[in-house]
């Protein structure tokens, strides 16, 4: 592969020779090399299992390579621990939340490294230069605040203030937009932006192709191991990004293609048609609060409810799911008027199978088989006088190893051994055991690549077509546009609009989630 960035540079930060890791016999990094500028902005893309965490971890000192050299101006570097890379000038900012609970915002920012006189500090102190930071790099946080009760959204800010914090050369951040809104992302790229002008580099890792082209200077790809793209962003368009990232051969097996005409119409259904489920009245006071919220969900579509991170629409879903009470509602399923969930066992026996955002924490047992956690809702399935038929067991794994092209070794491999996109389906195959007539997820496709992505969308699809009926919470406008029949548009813990046929589009449903759209009946 040749490109521009083989041409010699000047003001070099970072180069990367040769660098090849394997686990096993597999080999994950395969003689990857490249070089970054002082102040450029890179974006690593790639499917999940390509290789980019690895690499990360590689330039971070937490995964020693098996060959290779780095060089951080024009130093040779042997990066052994991630206290070496950040003495190194390296700062890495994990996906994963870290943080401690019996703290504070402020000390967290500065956990390791508050100011003091003679050994000795005060909070008042802490929160001083806590403000400082916040206000050098544009953030907002409430810097008294327990973080034990914090949004997702404001943790993920705090992390990234912790890795900016430091007097970083070099900065690797792994998926930092997965849980912001636009605006917090808009804010965050813009901090990077100043960065850059002050000479930092700055790698993202993401699975956003949009955030991959409004922020990078430069796109690294990723596929097997290796890095098969290496280009200015100007170089690249989506389609070609996308080839780069999968291939020509798996582009012809895997992508899945939906076109706006498959959605041009609601799903037809006859006027005495029954809703798989129905809630009516939903309210609670809080954050969000959720006022009025009621929707019907039939047989055989795909709803989707969107809106900006802390509108309400996980909420719905956790609610539907068993994982949040303190409503009040009125529910139905199949017809049949029911009390409200207290747990999610109660839900799964209402014949609902609910996914989690987070899978790690919520989802999975990343330490069992993959084959016990495909059956882990459903054990009855496979278990006879109370005991588990492990044959039966690793058949029934096999069957949604294929239909979701899950790619593991064994059905005893841990979990925690796949890629986030292969632990996903081995989610999504856990709920689908019991072919459930009313699906509900919670943002299925966070953190996952784009092959990963379109298969999920695929089986969503699928899912539809055999008459399950499929309720959905995300944060991702083209998705949610591209897959749903239709989209309820949350704002405020409030339906304001209903978008189907042509009025389907990802502008309306920006317009109306962020106030510059029609307001819609709540019915």
């Amino acid at each position: 592969m040749t490109s521009s960035m083989d041409r010699p540079a000047e003001g070099v930060l970072l180069r990367a020779n040769g660098l090849t890791k394997s686990y096993g016999g597999n080999i994950v990094l395969r003689d990857v090399g490249f070089y970054m500028t002082k102040g450029q902005i890179a974006a690593l893309a790639g499917e999940n299992g390509a290789g980019k965490s690895t690499l990360s971890k590689i330039l971070s000192g937490a995964v020693i390579p098996d060959g290779g050299t780095i060089f951080l101006d024009g130093e040779d570097r042997s990066l052994r621990s991630p206290r070496e890379a950040l003495a190194a000038g390296v700062s890495y900012v994990p996906q994963e939340l870290s943080y401690l609970t019996n703290m504070t915002v402020a000390e967290n920012l500065l956990v390791g490294r508050w100011p003091h006189r003679w050994n000795l500090t005060t909070s008042r102190r802490i929160k001083a230069e806590a403000g400082r930071l916040i206000d050098d790099l544009g953030i907002s946080l409430d810097l008294d605040r327990d973080v034990t009760d914090m949004a997702t959204a404001d943790l993920q800010l705090m992390e990234l203030c912790k890795g900016l914090a430091r007097d970083a050369k070099l900065m690797i951040l792994d998926e930092p937009t997965a849980s912001l809104t636009s605006d917090e992302t808009r804010r965050l790229f813009a901090v990077l932006r100043r960065l850059a002008e002050r000479g930092v580099s700055v790698i993202i890792v993401s699975h956003r192709l949009n955030d991959v082209f409004d922020i990078a200077d430069r796109i690294l790809v990723l596929r097997n191991g290796q890095l098969v793209g290496n280009k200015d962003v100007d170089e690249y368009d989506v389609p070609s990004l996308v080839a780069d990232m999968l291939g020509e051969m798996a582009m012809r097996e895997r992508a899945v293609a939906f076109s706006a005409a498959e959605h041009e119409e609601s799903v037809a259904r006859n006027a005495d048609a029954v809703p798989a489920l129905k809630v009516m009245g939903m309210f609670r006071e809080g954050r969000p609060t959720i006022d009025n919220v009621g929707f019907e969900l039939f047989p055989g579509e795909v709803v989707g409810l969107f809106g900006q991170l802390g509108s309400g629409t996980g909420d719905v879903a956790d609610f539907l799911g068993g994982r949040l009470t303190g409503f009040s509602a009125t529910l139905w399923v199949h017809g049949r008027q029911i009390p409200l969930f207290a747990s999610p066992r109660q839900s799964i026996r209402a014949g609902i199978r609910y996914i989690p955002p987070e899978r790690k924490r919520d989802g999975l047992v990343l330490m069992m088989g993959i084959s016990k956690n495909v059956m882990s809702i459903d054990l009855n399935r496979v278990a006879r006088f109370g005991l588990v038929r492990g044959a039966q067991e690793s058949r029934i794994a096999e069957r949604w190893r294929g239909e979701l092209d899950i790619r593991y070794r064994s059905g005893d491999q841990p979990v925690s051994a796949l890629s986030g996109g292969n632990q996903q389906k081995v989610l999504l195959a856990s709920r689908l055991v019991s072919n459930p007539k009313i699906l509900v997820l919670n943002e299925p496709t966070r953190g996952v690549d784009i092959g990963a992505r379109a298969q999920i969308h695929h089986y969503l699809r699928s899912a539809r077509e055999r008459g399950t009926a499929v309720l959905w919470a995300t944060t991702d406008v083209e998705e949610v546009v591209s897959v749903s029949d239709r989209v309820l548009i949350f704002r405020d813990g409030r339906i304001v609009d209903e978008l189907v046929g042509a009025r389907k589009t990802q502008e309306n449903a920006l317009l109306s989630a962020t106030q510059a759209g029609p307001q819609g009946a709540n019915r």
